[in-house]
């Protein structure tokens, strides 16, 4: 077996992974994950009948932005047109999709295009050209993407999931091409790029210009930036001590030096960069493992300095500030009134999320997504929405925004496994959206959506392509985390498919 350290070419430190898995005022968690080591060095036919949310949506009017085939933000007879050609197809399921297949069609994401399909976006067209179909603009998803990948083979014990088309290098821009038409299909709009310096993982960046910026589609891409906090910074009992100087030292260097990245990706190459507010937008990895001392107050004043240096520093280099959207979600729904320390972390940040929906228990048997599990995720939106209603961002004044995390499972070894299966996805995806944009956008930012602060609802669904997660949309040929695979390992993706249509962005801007 070929070990991380091997993979990485650096001797692995087991570091405290904790603070990487949960809110930081429980009890640690004793696993050891990919970033620790990293800051070292069924066929369509079966599945149809399965697809449950799919077959029930058929009796609804299609969303605009799932009617709209060709993309170009008008419900009309070309939609249509697109609909009848691609009648009686069906996709496959290996990587490349059958002749004649055409994606757009697949209106309720399973992989086919019957006569149901055609009906549907027929209704939606009569309704369009009588005024009673609302013209939404569509949501805009984010997935984590990995160039941490040196080595064709991954560890099978670190495997969680496995890439459909086989293993995969992160400095090969045939895979990165490929990977770029299956998030398109998918809905997939926006790339956060893992980014780690080079000083802690001295690949990463040459693998994002030799694979990620080397695809020959990039073009149909939108680039944002995942910032991995928790293995560029020194960390103290798995938390970041602000009062160090080397935190301070460190984190506005890594502020210049993404602010680098993005201009190449601006500049140099033909990739969009992903802009919320008219700034370049950052995800930070774990920042609730900011602060050593929850009651230090000193040391929390010190944060926000920090951080406005290394706001100033990116300004300096890019020419605007970033939008960082923190990682801070659990933490300010485990109640209606967070302590002042969560809450004075978070006003660094424009916007928060979560890298997990989930908040497992090193303790508790496996979680099934079911309704209950589904209601949990809710209520934490409910709840987070009173704790983040009167923050303003300490450096812009502006109110902090959620990004929901619509992640679909979890399997990392020594942990339990959130399981689910393809339909019970498809309804938490619905449920968790239709009250973020029915309930959350439309009471708390009425008339903001389609405007450069909120071009769009925005939801982060988990990983592209980190397989240790569990959580991977890109096809796969097995995932602990799916029960009951129906569509050929298509299954996360094409309910995403489902929920939010094809990636219009490919062809056409936000906002436009």
């Amino acid at each position: 077996m070929i070990s991380f350290a091997a993979e990485f070419g650096a001797t692995a430190v087991l570091v405290p992974s904790q603070v990487l898995e949960r809110p930081h005022d429980t009890m640690p968690v004793r696993n050891l994950d990919r970033r620790s080591f990293l800051r070292a060095g069924a066929t369509a036919a079966a599945g149809l009948a399965l697809c449950g949310t799919g077959r029930a949506q058929q009796s609804d009017l299609l969303k605009s932005y799932l009617a709209d085939l060709d993309g170009n933000g008008v419900v009309d007879a070309a939609d249509l047109a697109i609909a009848r050609q691609a009648s009686f197809t069906a996709r496959g399921f290996s990587i490349a999709p059958n002749v004649g297949y055409d994606f757009r069609a697949d209106v309720f994401g399973r992989g086919e295009v019957d006569q149901s399909s055609v009906d549907a976006v027929a209704a939606a067209v009569t309704a369009s050209q009588a005024g009673g179909l609302p013209m939404e603009p569509r949501p805009i998803t984010v997935a984590w993407h990995y160039p941490w990948y040196d080595l064709l083979q991954r560890p099978f014990l670190e495997q969680t999931v496995r890439y459909l088309g086989g293993d995969y290098l992160s400095n090969d821009p045939v895979i990165e091409t490929e990977f770029n038409e299956l998030k398109n299909e998918l809905g997939i709009t926006v790339d956060a790029v893992s980014w780690i310096p080079r000083r802690i993982t001295p690949t990463i960046l040459p693998n994002i210009d030799a694979g990620y910026f080397s695809a020959t589609n990039l073009a149909t891409r939108y680039f944002s930036l995942l910032y991995e906090n928790t293995i560029a910074l020194p960390l103290t009992g798995g938390r970041i001590d602000f009062r160090d100087l080397r935190v301070a030292e460190l984190l506005v260097a890594d502020f210049v030096a993404m602010a680098e990245t993005f201009i190449e990706a601006r500049d140099r190459h033909p990739s969009r960069i992903f802009l919320l507010d008219g700034r370049p937008v950052i995800f930070i990895f774990g920042s609730h493992s900011w602060g050593l001392n929850a009651t230090d107050e000193i040391e929390f004043s010190r944060m926000a300095d920090v951080v406005a240096q290394a706001r100033d520093a990116f300004t300096r280099v890019y020419g605007t500030q970033p939008y960082l959207v923190g990682d801070e979600l659990l933490s300010l729904a485990s109640t209606t009134e967070p302590p002042s320390h969560r809450v004075s972390r978070t006003l660094n940040f424009e916007a928060v999320f979560s890298y997990h929906a989930a908040n497992l228990k090193v303790d508790a048997e496996a979680f099934e997504m079911n309704e209950a599990y589904a209601a949990l995720q809710r209520s934490r939106l409910v709840r987070a929405t009173e704790a983040v209603r009167p923050l303003r961002n300490r450096h812009t004044n502006t109110r902090v925004i959620i990004i929901p995390s619509l992640a679909g499972g979890f399997a990392k070894h020594a942990l339990p496994i959130l399981s689910a299966s393809r339909a019970a996805y498809a309804d938490y995806l619905s449920l968790l959206s239709r009250y973020y944009e029915e309930t959350y956008l439309a009471e708390e930012w009425p008339g903001l959506i389609g405007t450069p602060a909120i071009p769009a609802p925005v939801y982060t669904v988990g990983s592209w392509n980190e397989e240790f997660e569990g959580h991977c949309v890109f096809p796969s040929s097995f995932n602990l985390a799916l029960a009951d695979e129906v569509q050929g390992g298509f299954d996360w993706g094409l309910a995403l498919r489902q929920r939010f249509g094809w990636n219009h962005y490919a062809t056409r801007d936000i906002l436009t």
